[in-house]
């Protein structure tokens, strides 16, 4: 038993025509762009994902409150950028879906192919006719045949009673740039949109000798760690200075050697330098920046006892001071104070009491106040380490707008540099009478003015008057 066909009544049809007609509109096409181009000019106005104490410094709380709203300190990651991103590709497809149909008749199976009827000649922008008075159809008709075949393709033949018709073409591809176009556009946009749903941009910083399984990404106030399932270590870190006849040198290039590590195997190294990255499971790693590290090994000699214990400190770290309820932070390491050398500056910690601040120098001596301790405190030794800095990038949607980007460029050549050029010509089989040239193209007019003209002068000459 056949299954009855589920049939659309007018209205669910007229409904079904009507959204079709909002989204395949030009005027939809030009309201999404202009939309597009006011968010773009928000975006670069409000600075994106910076902090949000520059922000209320920046905009007050009460405006700040308001932007943060809508999201407009992310507003290329939102919801609503990619719902209008998602509107505009929705639009193209319906655009394309309308005319495309009409496009692919007319380059792969063809139009106007009949014979050339005087009712016509009124419709072509190009005509040309050309009185003859000698015999010799057969001639004539493999002479211009001959002739059209040099310029444009080998004619079709059409024949009626008291005619022939050559009809010939050439760039009828031309009329797949504009859809070639819109369809660049459209995977554009879907790989933007891959990226931005998709990608993200963080960084990690890695000591010389160090491995690292994880990058960080800054999301707004925050560093947020993300665990990447392979290890990456860095063997090495150079810095090549300019060689200049001063005393402040300045960087030519920096470079960290990289390994790629799975299972603890390596499986890749490579020589990251700045614009040439790294490249390993959809991650890209570009050299971005590079600093210093420095560990302090502190000295604590109390008054009454000959031994002096070591303390091992990062700057910014606080740590106890062994055996009392005393704790010591590094501030911050200076190479140069005053003169007196390098130093550093740490606070002493106590319970209910104000933090006591004062600077250390190499070699014992202080800075400041320290006068009723039990302790003293010296620097004893400084290590530096150095560190590369690396941007991190995932981006699954890169390859596909390089694709659109190509697609591009090729349908604006094919719809810039070619166009879709037609002729007919009839021949009358009796003796007197005249050839009528007609031609037609779909844009650059001025350029087939010039390509009929030498066409019919062309054709005129192999008549060979009488």
């Amino acid at each position: 038993m056949k299954e009855p066909k589920v049939m659309l009544s007018e209205k669910e049809k007229g409904f079904f025509n009507t959204i079709f007609d909002l989204f395949r509109s030009l005027k939809l096409t030009i309201f999404l762009l202009i939309i597009l181009a006011v968010i773009s000019i928000i975006g670069t106005l409000i600075k994106q994902n910076a902090s949000s104490t520059e922000y209320i410094q920046r905009y007050g709380i009460d405006l700040y409150n308001v932007l943060d709203f809508f999201n407009l300190f992310d507003m290329y990651h939102s919801w609503w950028f990619s719902a209008v991103l998602i509107l505009l590709v929705i639009n193209l497809i319906a655009c394309s879906i309308h005319r495309f149909p009409a496009v692919l008749k007319q380059v792969f199976r063809g139009f106007d192919r009949g014979r050339l009827e005087d009712s016509m000649l009124r419709a072509f922008p190009y005509v040309e006719k050309i009185p003859i008075s000698n015999s010799g159809e057969a001639k004539r008709e493999e002479e211009i045949s001959s002739y059209l075949k040099k310029r444009f393709k080998n004619p079709d033949r059409i024949e009626t009673d008291s005619a022939i018709t050559l009809y010939s073409e050439k760039g009828r591809f031309s009329r797949l740039g504009v859809p070639l176009t819109h369809l660049s556009i459209i995977i554009i946009l879907i790989g933007g949109l891959s990226g931005s749903l998709y990608g993200f941009r963080g960084f990690v910083n890695i000591l010389e000798g160090e491995t690292v399984d994880q990058i960080y990404l800054r999301i707004r106030d925050k560093e947020i760690a993300k665990p990447i399932d392979f290890a990456i270590r860095c063997d090495d870190f150079q810095i090549t200075y300019y060689d200049l006849p001063h005393t402040e040198r300045y960087v030519k290039e920096y470079a960290s050697l990289l390994t790629i590590l799975e299972n603890e195997k390596e499986v890749l190294k490579k020589t990251v330098k700045v614009n040439h990255p790294l490249h390993f499971k959809g991650l890209a790693f570009y050299q971005s920046n590079y600093g210093s590290i420095y560990d302090f090994t502190l000295g604590i000699q109390w008054k009454d006892k000959k031994e002096k214990v070591l303390l091992k400190v990062f700057e910014g770290e606080t740590v106890p001071i062994p055996n009392t309820n005393t704790l010591i932070r590094l501030l911050r390491y200076a190479s140069q104070i005053h003169n007196f050398g390098e130093g550093i500056q740490v606070a002493l910690l106590r319970p209910n009491q104000e933090p006591e601040v004062y600077w250390v120098l190499k070699g014992g001596s202080k800075l400041g106040q320290q006068r009723n301790d039990e302790f003293m405190i010296s620097l004893e030794r400084v290590n530096s380490r150095e560190y590369t800095g690396l941007q991190v990038t995932k981006d699954p949607g890169v390859w596909i707008v390089w694709v659109g980007s190509g697609l591009m460029v090729l349908g604006l050549i094919i719809s810039f540099f070619f166009s879709h050029q037609r002729v007919w010509v009839r021949i009358p089989k009796q003796s007197i009478g005249e050839v009528v040239l007609a031609g037609s193209t779909n844009k650059n007019r001025l350029g087939f003015e010039k390509t009929f003209n030498q066409l019919a002068e062309g054709v005129r000459k192999t008549i060979k008057f009488q």
